[in-house]
């Protein structure tokens, strides 16, 4: 039998291996977001996963719609501001009626959206837009 000097290198890799596949296990990604359906008012935040200090705020809406007492061109949309926060960082997002959702890599894999049975408020006159706009929106895990 031949001695070899690689023994001891192989045995050091095997267990570097062993050692790093232990360590990545324990840092695995948190557990998914769970599906869910919130009701917000503007300036409402929730808190998605403490741990990580990870929440969701409803900043407000954006109307552009056709006042009622108008006649106007181009029809408008509501827009619906969120901001994201992980920590420190702050993501800003805009959900439309009728568009597709919002992803992150700090949702965990879950798309958020506007529930498709959710109407706006009406837009009213010129004069007066709603008081406020509530949004009720869908988290999936995907």
């Amino acid at each position: 039998m031949r001695p070899s000097i690689f023994r001891p290198a192989r045995v050091f890799c095997i267990a570097a291996v062993c050692l790093g596949a232990g360590l990545l296990s324990g840092c695995a990604a948190p557990e998914r977001l769970p599906d869910a359906q919130y009701n917000l008012s503007e300036s409402q935040s929730l808190l998605l996963a403490p741990e990580q200090r990870l929440s969701l705020t409803y900043e407000g809406a954006d109307d552009t719609r056709c006042p009622d007492n108008a006649r106007c061109i181009v029809a408008g949309r509501v827009a619906y501001r969120f901001t994201l926060r992980i920590h420190n960082v702050a993501q800003a997002f805009w959900l439309v009626p009728g568009k597709p959702g919002f992803t992150s890599p700090a949702l965990r894999g879950a798309r958020v959206e506007l529930d498709r049975s959710f109407d706006p408020p009406a837009r009213g006159m010129i004069e007066a837009k709603p008081a406020s706009y509530p949004v009720v929106l869908n988290m999936y895990g995907t």
